[in-house]
């Protein structure tokens, strides 16, 4: 790690630890096989019954976001990253990029992270989770999407279904989307169909959903949520949608939602089902 890095996840540290009180996030390292790539993480222990094997849940963070600045670890999420860990399920905040919207390099490092956490930690890959917000809430739906039967269940705050509507809705990302997946002008419509959760409901018949959206967001369309679930209805898949009427795109939306969302990651087999 460079004296720069260390910085940088120190101060992060100490910014969490004042957020989250009582919480110890603390860094961690894993070495991506093959490229031998270190993918920094922020970590929340779990408390574990003894003799009892931990789950897992992985947070993906918005667009520009870090494993130091991230979404989950902010105050709307204060209650959340609690439930998470009193129910014995380390809380995992791996550094993917700060604009690699589930590209094959996150997908492998994201890998690698799940890996080291089942095989060192001793954590139940049965019981592995994910929870994104914006950029993070579509990386986790992709990533789902590219790795069937591995992802327990997903929750996805304001997140993009819908790429290729979200390419011509928002000029500013265009960039952003298509230098992560090499999007090209002749493929693009292709491009972007093969990453939109929307076009693909049926990776998730046994995967379940937890979508969150804000009425008013003015980033990403409340379409987005609303369509995408609306597929998962037509196919019977297990999920649950939640839209706030006066919310935007703002963490704040989640500060309602805390325990629900915290029961659906971490008591899946009788988390609410299709509403």
């Amino acid at each position: 790690m460079t004296a720069s890095r260390l910085i940088l996840v120190l101060a992060g540290i100490t910014l969490l630890s004042v957020i989250a009180q009582a919480e110890a996030p603390a860094p961690f390292a894993v070495k991506v096989p093959g490229t031998g790539e270190l993918v920094y993480c922020t970590v929340y222990p779990p408390r574990v019954a003894p003799g009892t094997k931990a789950g897992l849940v992985v947070h993906l963070y918005g667009h520009g976001g870090s494993n130091v600045v991230f979404n989950i670890g902010r105050p709307p999420f204060d209650i959340l990253r609690r439930r998470i860990t009193e129910s014995g399920y380390w809380l995992v905040v791996p550094d993917l990029g700060p604009r690699h919207w589930m590209n094959d390099a996150a997908v492998a490092k994201l890998d690698a992270v799940i890996a080291e956490w089942i095989q060192k930690e001793d954590v139940d890959p049965a019981r592995v989770h994910l929870i994104g917000t914006s950029m993070g809430g579509s990386s986790s739906l992709i990533y789902v999407m590219r790795r069937p039967g591995k992802i327990k269940s997903v929750v996805a705050i304001f997140p993009i279904t819908d790429h290729v509507r979200f390419f011509a809705d928002a000029p500013n990302y265009r960039p952003s989307v298509g230098e992560a997946h090499h999007v090209t002008e002749a493929g693009r419509e292709a491009q972007l169909r093969a990453i939109s959760p929307r076009y693909h409901p049926e990776a998730f018949r046994s995967t379940p959903v937890f979508l969150l959206h804000g009425a008013k967001d003015d980033t990403v369309d409340v379409a987005h949520s609303r369509e995408f679930f609306a597929e998962l209805q037509k196919q019977g898949s297990p999920a649950v949608y939640r839209e706030s009427p006066g919310e935007k795109h703002r963490d704040e939306i989640v500060i309602t939602f805390q325990d629900e969302i915290a029961d659906f990651l971490t008591k899946p087999a009788t988390a609410p089902g299709k509403e």
